[in-house]
C-alpha cells in the first residue's frame, strides 16, 4: 500500500505511459481475454465490420489500463481534484431528495471509470455514500481496493449483507451506489432481459432494495471526456410508489446502460465473461440437480 500511496503523488504524465504499455502488452503480446473481447463485441455489434470492432477492442484495452492508473492517482486526490476530474451533471435532482432527508440509490455499470464515482460523489454532494461490492479472492489486492475505496469517505457494504446493513440506516440521507451489471450465479434470483443483442441475466438486488426502502433510483451514466476526466450524468429511472409484482426498475436500468454503451462502445468492460451461460443452460443445469 505504501508503494501505491507513493505513486499517487507523481504527476499523471508519469503514470499514463504505463497504461499505454500495459494496453499494448495485453492486446498484442499476452492477448489477455482477447477472444472474449472480440466475441462479445461481434455479438453486441453485428452490423460493424471487423476493422471497426478491432479498433474498439484496442481502445478498450487502453481505457481498461488507464482505469488502473487512475485508481492509483485517486489516492492523493482532494475535493478540488474531483471537481475537475469527475463533473456531476443533474446532481440537483439527487440533492432534491437528500436535502429532504431521503436516501437515494445510484445504479451504474462497468463503463468508463466505474471506480471513481464511489470515490468522488460523496464529497461533491456533501452526503455519505455507501456502495455494494463483491470481495475478490486475492487478499492483498482486496486490501488495496478497500483502502482506496474508503479513502474518500465511502463505506463499502458486502453484497451478502447489503439489505440488512441498508435497512439499519433506512432514514439516514445518503447515496447507495450499486454496479448492477455483474453476472449472477446460476440458481440465484435474476431477471433475463435482452441486452446488447442477447438474452442476459441481471441481478435484481437494486430493485428489491428500492421496493423495500421506497428509495428513489437514479442511473449514473459515466462518460470519458478526456484523459483522466469524466462526466457523470444522473437521471431518475424509478420512484415510489412501486408495484411489487413488476420488475421495471431493472428493465429501466438495463435500457439506460445499453444506451450509454452504444454511445461510447470502447468504454465498456468487454473482457468480462458476462454471457457465460444462457437461460436454457441454467435451466438444464438446475434440472440435473433436481
Amino acid at each position: 500500500m505504501f508503494f501505491v500511496k507513493l505513486l499517487s503523488y507523481l504527476p499523471s504524465w508519469c503514470l499514463y505511459p504505463f497504461a499505454e504499455a500495459g494496453a499494448f502488452l495485453a492486446y498484442h503480446i499476452l492477448k489477455y481475454r482477447k477472444g472474449v473481447v472480440m466475441e462479445n463485441l461481434k455479438t453486441a455489434f453485428p452490423e460493424k465490420p471487423d476493422v471497426e470492432l478491432k479498433k474498439i477492442a484496442r481502445q478498450f484495452y487502453r481505457h481498461f489500463c488507464q482505469v488502473f492508473v487512475e485508481m492509483i492517482l485517486a489516492y492523493s486526490y482532494k475535493k478540488k481534484d474531483w471537481q475537475k476530474r469527475m463533473k456531476l451533471i443533474n446532481s440537483e435532482e439527487v440533492l432534491h431528495y437528500l436535502d429532504k432527508g431521503v436516501p437515494t440509490i445510484l445504479v451504474s455499470g462497468h463503463v468508463a471509470n466505474w471506480e471513481w464515482p464511489a470515490f468522488s460523489v460523496g464529497s461533491q454532494l456533501g452526503y455519505p455514500i455507501e456502495f455494494l461490492y463483491k470481495s475478490v479472492d486475492n487478499g492483498y489486492f482486496e486490501s488495496i481496493m478497500h483502502r482506496l475505496r474508503t479513502r474518500h469517505g465511502g463505506t463499502p457494504i458486502p453484497k451478502d449483507n447489503a439489505l440488512r446493513e441498508i435497512v439499519k440506516r433506512k432514514n439516514q440521507p445518503r447515496v447507495i451506489g450499486i454496479i448492477g451489471d455483474q453476472l449472477p450465479a446460476m440458481g440465484t434470483e435474476k431477471q433475463w432481459i435482452d441486452f446488447l443483442n442477447q438474452e442476459t441475466a441481471f441481478y435484481v438486488g437494486a430493485e428489491r432494495i428500492a421496493k423495500l426502502t421506497k428509495y428513489v433510483v437514479f442511473y449514473a451514466s459515466v462518460k470519458r471526456v478526456g484523459l483522466g476526466k469524466y462526466e457523470m450524468c444522473v437521471k431518475e429511472i424509478a420512484a415510489p410508489p412501486y408495484n411489487k409484482e413488476d420488475l421495471n426498475i431493472t428493465a429501466n436500468y438495463v435500457s439506460a446502460l445499453e444506451e450509454t454503451i452504444r454511445e461510447n462502445p470502447s468504454d465498456y468492460l468487454w473482457s468480462h465473461k458476462r454471457w457465460k451461460y444462457t437461460k436454457a443452460q441454467e435451466q438444464a443445469a438446475l434440472n440435473q440437480v433436481n
